[in-house]
């Protein structure tokens, strides 16, 4: 179950990713990162953005895919026998690809997010050397 504080965060995040300019940060933004610095450099990895994206893609594929099969079995006869089946190997096609995409991004996201896991223990360590010295 999601905690209100890990909702805020994910709210913050939604907010920042939607942004074009740096320039566009609120104070209700600024009063957060103050309260939560350890989180500044995550800003750059909005993780819950790109999932809803890649299941958005995922779930337009699946979409796609059975039209393909629903305009193959429906029997239109609007159209030639030819385009028909043009038409449902494109489509079918598009959400074979739309499918793929989103699978191929979420496996990468999950490299990307253990190397920045890994990166953001690595700074966390030199920053507690450097204070330690």
């Amino acid at each position: 179950m999601r905690t209100e504080e890990t909702k805020q965060r994910d709210r913050m995040f939604i907010k920042l990713f939607l942004k074009s300019s740096p320039a566009d940060v609120t104070e209700e933004e600024v009063t957060y990162f103050r309260n939560h610095p350890e989180l500044i450099d995550e800003v750059t990895t909005p993780v819950n953005v790109h999932k809803l994206f890649l299941w958005a893609g995922a779930l337009l594929g699946t979409l796609f895919v059975g039209l393909s099969k629903t305009i193959k079995f429906a029997h239109f006869t609007l159209f030639s026998e030819g385009l028909l089946e043009f038409l449902v190997d494109i489509v079918f096609e598009i959400g074979v690809a739309l499918i793929g995409a989103a699978v191929t991004a979420y496996i990468l996201g999950i490299l990307l997010n253990q190397q920045q896991e890994n990166a953001a223990r690595w700074r966390a360590e030199i920053r507690r050397r450097i204070e330690i010295l």
